[in-house]
C-alpha cells in the first residue's frame, strides 16, 4: 500500500481526510463509552449524546469540506471566491459587484 506524499497537495487532502476521519471515529467511540457509564442518570445521558451529536456534525461538515476544491483570491477590487478545480491566475478576468 502506497501513502500519498503530504508534500503535495493532493497528498495534504489525503491526510487532512484521513485525519478528520480518524478523529471522528475516535471520539465517537468516546461518546458511547461515556453515554454507557452514565445511562443510569437519564440528563447526564441526554446532554452527552447531545454534544456527540454535535460533534458529529462538526466532524462531517469537515469531511465534506475535504471534497471541495475552493481559491481565494483577495486583491484591491475585492474577494473572488472560486470552487473551480482550476486556480486563479493573475490576469483572469474579475468581475465585483457592489451594492450601493
Amino acid at each position: 500500500m502506497k501513502f500519498a506524499n503530504i508534500l503535495t497537495p493532493e497528498g495534504r487532502r489525503a491526510w487532512a481526510f484521513a485525519g478528520v476521519m480518524g478523529g471522528c471515529f475516535i471520539f465517537t467511540m468516546f461518546a458511547a463509552a461515556g453515554v454507557y457509564l452514565v445511562a443510569g442518570h437519564a440528563e447526564y445521558s441526554f446532554y452527552l449524546a447531545l454534544a456527540a451529536h454535535a460533534q458529529l456534525l462538526i466532524g462531517m461538515t469537515a469531511l465534506g469540506a475535504q471534497f471541495v476544491k475552493r481559491t481565494l483570491k483577495v486583491g484591491k477590487d475585492g474577494v473572488e471566491i472560486s470552487d473551480n478545480a482550476e486556480p486563479i491566475r493573475d490576469g483572469d478576468s474579475v468581475t465585483v459587484v457592489k451594492d450601493t
